[in-house]
């Protein structure tokens, strides 16, 4: 049985089937009004990756890097600071008073926590990274998980010595790759699987001393999918260094001519059954769901490195039984949740670690039993609860992520804007905020990238370090680190000349949407779905998964 909804927000029809009302029934909630794109883009306002401000922390007045403005009406403290143990969050409770909206009292408890200025977990030397959770030395990485000496990256998980990359698992020395796992020392690569020492691959799978390739598998010394010697291999290498931008445009654009007469597969991921989405992995029975590690039973669900029994999630390392939780770790049995880690049964609360049974809580810690921070015995608490919860059910609340307005970020600060571009009209259209001071710095520059020595052998790091370089996208300043510099000198890689957001955002540019549509296999002209867009659609071969498999093993 299924039901056809017209979604509140967008108007957009969306579907009901029978195992999300037995999903929705079993953790108490109502059917959803809003469409899961409109549930989604919701939650991940509330995620501000890499917008950064320089401003004083409201404890001890020391400048601080914090991903809060400072004009939000909450106090915004070091990270430091805030796990120390001179502070208790409990002290700022409030009153419960049923005879008000709850989300609204939320709201008031929410504009009076201190709050940490970046999410910094369980992590050493990563002030200048952002949702970072057991990692060592990583400088602007975001959404990092047990990372070491990784940089300028999104999404980079289990992984070390690695520099520009999004989507990237389990993988050492790679370099501008996206959508690869558990490779070695591999350049400028997209959806490959355990490949060493290459660059320039597309779906490759197991490929050692390749270039320019697509679609190979268990293969070495291949140069645009054609086999050679390694003599010649060593000779290509010689005539097309990467530091030279004219080898690496001639090696991508083979390697895109490649993939217009290959077999492209529809959509990507391995060692699953019934799933629907992309880049899903070790799953079984996920359906419209994206970037997901492993998966069971769950639906609507972005960015997960173990996800069961779930909807609507959002950049969750490990989530169990959870509903509308985003950035939530290690935790079971959640509801609208936010940084919310090594907890069970807390609902509608932010960045509360090691509790259990908590509703509408903010900062606390080591807690049990407490509503509005403010602790209550067994019986009392959920006496309360289910009358919060009618609450919220009376106002509509129930079972919808924190409102927008809640959200303290613009549209424009978030990570929503990467993932769902708006304009700023579109935006103030949809009474979204719009941050109109994103800091930047411009004009400080004392040098051009032509200055400065293009082969590897000659980097300077005393030199380089004292660079301020413009970039040739945005014009804003950017400068260099020392790991980074020892990256490029032991890889034989240019210097880039851009600033890391132009370069992320070309990285996120070369992503498939996370929207399925409808297309013809080019094999068997079977309907199957897609993330490439329609406009893609007569680009490349888009295969289903049944003939993808006979011709590319």
């Amino acid at each position: 049985m299924s039901n056809n909804i017209i979604c509140n927000k967008c108007k957009n029809e969306f579907m009901i089937d029978q195992n999300d009302c037995i999903f929705y029934e079993r953790i108490n909630v109502p059917q959803p009004l809003n469409c899961p794109t409109c549930r989604q883009q919701q939650r991940i306002l509330f995620r501000n990756f890499k917008t950064f401000y320089k401003r004083p922390s409201d404890k001890s007045g020391k400048m601080i890097i914090s991903m809060y403005s400072p004009d939000v009406p909450f106090p915004v403290w070091d990270i430091s600071e805030w796990w120390s143990d001179d502070w208790d969050a409990q002290s700022y409770a409030i009153d419960l008073d049923l005879s008000q909206p709850f989300i609204k009292q939320i709201s008031k408890l929410a504009n009076i926590v201190p709050r940490f200025a970046i999410m910094n977990s369980k992590s050493e030397n990563c002030e200048y990274s952002n949702m970072v959770f057991e990692s060592k030395n990583c400088y602007l990485n975001f959404g990092c998980v047990e990372n070491e000496n990784c940089d300028y990256g999104h999404i980079v998980w289990y992984s070390k010595d690695c520099i520009d990359n999004i989507y990237v698992n389990k993988s050492e020395l790679c370099y501008e790759c996206i959508d690869c796992l558990g490779s070695n020392k591999l350049l400028y690569s997209q959806e490959c699987e355990s490949c060493v020492d290459s660059m320039g691959l597309y779906d490759c799978r197991g490929c050692t001393n390749c270039i320019g390739c697509v679609g190979l598998r268990q293969q070495s010394y291949n140069i645009f999918n054609k086999p050679v010697s390694k003599e010649e291999y060593k000779e290509f290498i010689n005539n097309y260094p990467l530091y030279d931008e004219a080898s690496i445009m001639y090696i991508l654009g083979k390697r895109e001519e490649l993939r217009k007469k290959i077999p492209t597969k529809c959509v990507y991921g391995s060692h699953n059954n019934n799933v629907t989405g992309d880049h899903i992995y070790n799953s079984h029975n996920v359906e419209q769901s994206f970037d997901i590690k492993i998966g069971e039973n769950s639906k609507y669900c972005y960015t997960a490195g173990n996800i069961i029994e779930s909807y609507d999630s959002s950049f969750n390392p490990n989530i169990k039984y959870g509903y509308q939780t985003l950035n939530s770790i290690n935790s079971t049995n959640v509801i609208a949740t936010h940084m919310v880690e090594d907890s069970s049964y807390v609902y509608y609360s932010k960045s509360c670690y090691n509790c259990t049974n908590c509703f509408g809580c903010f900062g606390l810690r080591n807690k049990q039993y407490y509503i509005l921070n403010k602790k209550y015995d067994k019986d009392e608490y959920f006496r309360l609860i289910s009358l919060i919860i009618e609450n919220m059910k009376e106002s509509g609340d129930w079972g919808n992520f924190f409102p927008i307005w809640m959200s303290p970020f613009g549209y424009n600060e978030s990570i929503v804007s990467e993932y769902m571009p708006l304009s700023k009209s579109e935006a103030l259209l949809q009474e979204f905020k719009w941050q109109d001071n994103i800091p930047k710095t411009i004009g400080q520059e004392n040098c051009s990238i032509d200055d400065l020595p293009n082969n590897p052998d000659e980097y300077n790091e005393d030199e380089l370090l004292s660079k301020i370089l413009k970039c040739e996208f945005c014009d804003k300043n950017y400068h260099l680190i020392s790991r980074e510099i020892a990256f490029y000198k032991k890889m034989k890689l240019r210097i880039p000349t851009k600033c890391f957001n132009c370069r992320h955002g070309i990285r996120m540019n070369s992503r498939n949407p996370r929207i399925l549509s409808l297309v013809r296999c080019y094999s068997c002209d079977k309907i199957t779905q897609t993330t490439y867009p329609k406009s893609k659609h007569n680009q490349y071969r888009i295969y289903c998964e049944e003939c993808y498999k006979k011709e590319i093993n």
